[in-house]
């Protein structure tokens, strides 16, 4: 009978939550010290643990040979970043959270003018009100009652503030982006500075229908009048128009404006939707490359001892002991975990080595919103903005509530929790090397099972992996003598095996840009 699959030692040590969040701090500060020096010069910002993420490991062969994006690779890189359970680590929330949190976040920016260019504007504006009702009049009697679903229409093409009258709906929309053509043209609409500056504003305006003189007219008298203001009225139609393609192109990617296809990596068939254009900056050549390199490696060790009761004394990189009731745990599906310092003729006297081999250094990149031609939909700068203006007398891009989106915009150290991963430090599965004193090989030989597949745990939390056939599998040495014995945990068949686009790199670790920081929007 095999005690490894009939027997599971039954975990009854106990220690407290204090103790845990302790050495599990110390793990991921070791952890983020050894990966830093290991990038030093290569990445130059700060880098951060990853807890193993939802998503699973990294899909390392993120396209196929059409260049399409395997739909694997997307969903973790567009998961937003925030702290994890324990510091320093970092936390990657589920596929597509990013982005739809830069949707939310967007949606409550504005562009407005400080207190002196509103009063100016408002007066201008104010003095011409019985020009604005004629230019909606004489739009109405010729072209219908304007209604709340063309308004509703003509913001999502020049932005909600863009399009808050009747008479803004007029010239930013119908004749700012309808008639002008640059709607068609995926172009930003005719500013008020252009406009009012023409010689003739029907040259502007080449699909203008027949029946359009009056309107225009109309709207180069009221141009006429507000010209002290142009220039600001310009500036918070840009600003609103920037807003809007920024929500729409991430809303609804296409071809067009950048977006990209996904295949599903376990059928290879290609996704009916358009994503969000995201770019890896590594080829997969140079990756396998990396992870098949056993001399790039990131490494520390521990050593474990008894404690007092039944509890043990861990040291990480030589560091001041921690008490802990277990150090690592291998589970074989939901039903069984053994504990790997009390299970049959194991030790709590221990040497450990953990080592994450060919680890590999992956730039990532969301695609930049580009105004001149309008395609890509990442623009941080925008939130930045807003943060930095928030309750300020400045014109520019701000939160349009005093109460802001309920993200923190600061930089991760300071809790930031709205962010993305510029770059992911990957390698393979952990390789660990536990050499056993005052144990008793024969025992655990009797045990143990070299075929049997897992995943493993440190400290009762730290995942180091998650895959449904196991992703670690057990070999055993006889030391000198029957008290002295080595097990190595490495990545296991199953999880070498799998098809092409479905094997998967460790993720360790990796930088973070948070938007709402000056230098770390783009």
């Amino acid at each position: 009978m095999n005690n490894l699959i009939d027997n599971p030692v039954i975990d009854a040590q106990v220690t407290s939550a204090n103790d845990n969040e302790k050495v599990q701090s110390k793990y991921y500060e070791v952890l983020q010290e050894q990966t830093q020096n290991a990038v030093k010069g290569i990445i130059n910002d700060y880098v951060y643990p990853i807890q193993f993420p939802a998503q699973g490991g990294f899909l390392y062969n993120w396209q196929n040979l059409n260049n399409i994006f395997n739909r694997g690779t997307y969903d973790i890189l567009t998961g937003n970043v925030s702290p994890g359970h324990v510091n320093p680590s970092a936390a990657l929330s589920t596929a597509g959270s990013f982005p739809n949190n830069y949707i939310q976040v967007l949606s409550g920016i504005e562009y407005s003018l400080n207190n002196e260019d509103t009063i100016k504007l408002n007066k201008v504006q104010g003095n011409a009100q019985a020009q604005q009702a004629t230019i909606v009049q004489d739009y109405q009697t010729t072209y219908g009652e304007i209604t709340d679903n063309q308004i509703k229409e003509a913001k999502e093409v020049v932005g909600a503030w863009g399009v808050s009258t009747k008479y803004d709906y007029i010239i930013s929309y119908v004749l700012g982006s309808q008639w002008s053509g640059t709607q068609v043209a995926n172009k930003p609409p005719l500013t008020y500075d252009e406009m009012s500056s023409a010689r003739n504003l029907k040259d502007l305006l080449p699909n203008r229908p027949g029946s359009s003189d009056q309107v225009i007219n109309d709207v180069s008298i009221y141009l006429n009048m507000t010209a002290p203001v142009n220039a600001l009225q310009t500036q918070m139609q840009n600003g609103s128009w920037t807003v809007a393609q920024a929500i729409k192109n991430t809303q609804a990617p296409n071809k067009k404006n950048g977006g990209m296809k996904t295949f599903d990596p376990v059928t290879g068939n290609i996704d009916d939707n358009f994503r969000t254009g995201w770019n890896l900056n590594k080829s997969i050549a140079e990756i396998q490359n990396d992870l098949n390199n056993d001399s790039r490696v990131i490494e520390f060790k521990m050593t474990t001892s008894e404690s007092s009761g039944s509890n043990l004394n861990v040291s990480i990189n030589g560091s001041t002991g921690f008490s802990v009731g277990s150090w690592l745990k291998f589970s074989l599906g939901t039903q069984f975990s053994y504990d790997m310092s009390t299970f049959q003729g194991t030790s709590k006297d221990a040497e450990i080595t953990v080592q994450y081999k060919g680890y590999s250094i992956l730039p990532i990149s969301p695609q930049a919103w580009q105004q001149d031609i309008n395609t890509g939909w990442y623009n941080g700068s925008i939130i930045r903005q807003a943060y930095e203006n928030q309750g300020k007398n400045v014109s520019g891009f701000k939160f349009a509530s005093s109460t802001p989106p309920p993200f923190n915009f600061k930089d991760f150290r300071e809790g930031g929790n709205f962010g993305w991963m510029n770059n992911f430090i990957i390698s393979n599965y952990p390789t660990i090397i536990i050499k056993y004193k005052n144990a008793d090989f024969n025992s655990f030989k009797e045990a143990w099972s070299t075929k049997t597949s897992g995943n493993l745990k440190l400290f009762g939390f730290i995942s180091l992996g998650s895959f449904s056939a196991g992703a670690s599998g057990g070999r055993y040495e006889k030391g000198a003598n029957n008290s002295e014995f080595t097990l190595t945990f490495e990545p296991s068949k199953e999880i070498i095996s799998v098809p092409e686009f479905q094997k998967q790199g460790f993720v360790i670790a990796g930088a973070i840009t948070n938007p709402g920081v000056s230098g770390k929007s783009e």
